[in-house]
């Protein structure tokens, strides 16, 4: 019984001296390449936006490209948010100063008094820290025109590079937070995978069951990130689209739980078998775990999977937990027979007919 090959990673491809090829090296830095060439898009049509408006600093929509520019549309969305309240809050403080002013009062005293509910906003707040930054430029740098100027132009300027930025984040190079997420499954599965050798093998110590749960948890929580970057990246509601994807996390936890009671299980029963006795089962399990594995990295590399073969996988498991009968004890038994349950869940959920997306 075997579950399907998984996609090994292809081989550096080699010159005739036998060092990487070039080709090979910009692969290796393609998110790298990806950010930069964002970075540089953002910075170009900020710049000719901000031309095209005639804006009096137009440098201030290029440095507001350069910051807000990430590699996530969630982070970009973050910074931009940042760079357009600390600028609303700034340039309001300052439209007041400027106000004060105006009115007769000194200027270096009207700067301090204003600057000190600002400081105070970014020791709480520090993602609105640019708001102080924003005071001090409207306010104490020279302007061309009308004493108001400088904040409208300053606050259109954070507005159109922080609109280029996510434009730029959903058009170019953008993210591929659903292969992410297919890889992140997988990457649990197989760290489930690693703990299922050690578990059902010999006795385990709670220190070693421990970082082997930590990193299956870390590819959750790798998962449930890259789920939220699906959601930011689709104007639309995902569970329309990517209803397997969305799914995979509680299935998943499930798993985990499911593996740590089988680990208790198995080495707290006195009368529990040794672990030969258990390795039929064991090698069940993983590998319905790897034909799993499998699935989430074609649907990553694909958009597409073997369906069916977790399902052939799962029922082997079942005959091999009915071989072995009740020798294991009645704790560990049941323990494994809820794994076997939540893993035929989740082959079960891979089928197309339980699956429908809409493109």
């Amino acid at each position: 019984m075997s579950g399907p090959a998984i996609p090994a990673a292809s081989a550096p491809t080699v010159g005739r001296s036998g060092q990487p090829t070039l080709r090979d090296r910009l692969a290796g830095w393609s998110p790298e390449l990806r950010q930069s060439v964002r970075t540089l898009v953002s910075v170009l049509l900020a710049y000719l936006a901000a031309h095209a408006l005639h804006l009096r600093e137009p440098y201030w929509a290029l440095v507001t490209a350069v910051i807000v520019t990430q590699a996530r549309i969630s982070s970009t969305i973050e910074a931009g948010r940042d760079q357009i309240v600390g600028t609303l809050i700034g340039a309001a403080v300052g439209a007041v100063a400027i106000a004060l002013q105006l009115a007769g009062l000194p200027r270096v005293p009207v700067f301090a008094v204003l600057m000190v509910p600002i400081a105070i906003l970014g020791a709480f707040k520090p993602n609105l820290r640019l708001a102080g930054v924003a005071l001090v430029v409207t306010f104490l740098f020279p302007s061309e025109g009308g004493p108001f100027d400088r904040p409208v132009d300053r606050v259109l300027a954070i507005l159109v590079g922080a609109a280029v930025s996510l434009l730029v984040s959903y058009v170019v190079f953008r993210t591929r937070a659903r292969a992410q997420a297919f890889e992140a499954a997988a990457a649990m599965l197989a760290a489930l995978d690693a703990t299922r050798t050690q578990v059902l093998a010999a006795a385990i110590e709670p220190s070693v069951l421990e970082r082997l749960n930590d990193g299956s948890g870390d590819a959750l929580k790798a998962l449930v990130a890259a789920i939220a970057e699906a959601r930011r990246e689709r104007l639309t509601a995902l569970d329309q689209h990517e209803p397997l994807m969305l799914r995979l996390v509680p299935m998943l936890r499930r798993l985990q739980s499911d593996m740590l009671f089988v680990a208790r299980a198995v080495h707290e029963t006195e009368d529990a078998v040794p672990g030969p006795a258990l390795a039929p089962v064991s090698a069940a399990i993983g590998t319905v775990l790897q034909a799993l594995v499998g699935a989430m990295r074609q649907e990553a590399l694909q958009r597409a999977h073997q369906a069916d073969q977790a399902l052939v996988e799962v029922a082997q498991l079942q005959e091999a937990l009915a071989t072995l009968g009740d020798r294991a004890g009645p704790l560990p038994r049941f323990t494994l027979e809820m794994l076997s349950r939540d893993l035929a869940d989740i082959a079960t959920a891979l089928r197309p007919e339980n699956n429908d997306r809409t493109p």
